[in-house]
């Protein structure tokens, strides 16, 4: 049994020798490269740089087989990734999405609107304040937040400065606006865009010994812009609607108008309708950097505290104009500041500084950027 085993061993060792022996002949066979000479056709060696038949050169045939080699294996490979998608380059996704394209404007001067809106879902806030000869508690925060709906409309919820002479200041009025974009801009006729708004404010009190002072305002704007390279002009119509009364402070009863005057107008208010233009003007005196004035009619009326009668011809229109500048400090946040003076100040020591900041989020690409992260 024992000699069986060894010479079956014998037999595997002996046959293990021939295979390996095969297969290194095989492959040294398959490695062996020849040449054929271009004279004579006869078969030489790879590594002849003669013909052994003839004589002749091989070297530029040998260059030119190898140059066809090569083509042949970048053609095989171009081919390959045509046929797999798995082998095509990928091309680097964009993994990063860009908010802000430069700086983005509020769609408006320091109070009058202009004839743009914001883009769909875009919103912008601001605040700011009006410093001037007045108490320090007089100096109201006036802040505002807008939103901009399918790039044709905004609204706007906002405290507007009302400078009173009762109060020796300038009070917050809460109000609402609406802006609706009926002509964008264009290089074609009509050439302007056009937009109307409407602003309306909720009844202010001022309160003098036993008489309660009050006034409404709501202005309905209609305006065209138009862009010539750094300039921007923007010409329009307000109509203002100034609501006055006045009531005792113990019982709130109606003082004027009088309770016959009420039931003979259906309304317990003194009111006057006022149409006047405005114009502004937008200059960039660089990148970061906008020029702007402004010049429109404000409605007012200055209550006698001794005579607290509302009488209409005591509503008047007061122009007011207010010259400074934006400032990008970045693309998304303006900084306005400005010097306002009014037709019914007695002086430049009446003077007061309009000074605001704004902030704009563009939502959409917000949380496109968010998502790509």
């Amino acid at each position: 049994m024992v000699n069986i085993l060894k010479k079956m061993g014998v037999v595997f060792f002996v046959g293990g020798l021939l295979f390996t022996f095969v297969l290194s002949s095989s492959a040294q066979e398959a490695a062996k490269e020849t040449i054929t000479c271009p004279k004579c056709r006869h078969t030489n060696d790879w590594s002849n740089d003669f013909c052994i038949n003839c004589g002749y050169s091989l070297k530029e045939a040998k260059a030119t087989k190898k140059k066809a080699e090569e083509e042949n294996l970048e053609a095989e490979r171009t081919a390959k990734k045509a046929l797999i998608p798995e082998l095509q380059e990928e091309k680097p996704k964009e993994t990063s999405v860009k908010i802000y394209e430069g700086p983005i404007d509020p769609c408006r001067l320091f109070l009058i609107p202009t004839a743009e809106v914001l883009n769909s879902l875009e919103i912008s806030l601001g605040g700011g304040s009006i410093i001037g000869e007045m108490k320090e508690e007089k100096r109201p925060f006036l802040g505002r937040a807008s939103i901009g709906l399918g790039d044709v409309a905004e609204i706007e919820a906002s405290t507007i400065g009302m400078i009173s002479g009762l109060a020796k200041g300038s009070a917050a009025i809460p109000t609402a606006a609406f802006k609706l974009k009926i002509l964008p801009e264009r290089d074609t006729f009509p050439y302007v865009g056009f937009a109307g708004a409407l602003r309306s404010s909720l009844w202010h009190s001022e309160e003098r010994d036993t008489v309660k002072f009050q006034k409404r305002v709501s202005t309905l704007y209609f305006v065209g812009s138009k862009t010539f390279g750094a300039l921007s002009l923007h010409l329009g119509t307000s109509i203002s609607d100034l609501r006055i009364r006045t009531k005792y402070r113990h019982n709130n009863a109606l003082l004027s108008p009088t309770p016959e005057q009420v039931e003979a107008w259906d309304k317990e208010y003194v009111n006057k309708n006022i149409t006047r233009p405005f114009a502004g003007l937008r200059v960039e005196a660089n990148p970061k950097t906008l020029l702007m004035i402004e010049f429109e009619y404000i409605p007012e009326y200055d209550f006698d505290e001794e005579d607290p009668t509302v009488t209409r011809e005591q509503i008047e229109a007061v122009w007011m104009v207010i010259a400074g500048l934006r400032f990008f400090a970045f693309d998304w946040l303006p900084l306005d500041s400005g010097v306002m003076y009014r037709g019914d100040y007695h002086g430049i020591g009446d003077m007061h500084i309009h000074a605001g900041v704004n902030i704009n989020l563009p939502l959409p690409k917000i949380v496109k950027a968010r998502r790509a992260k």
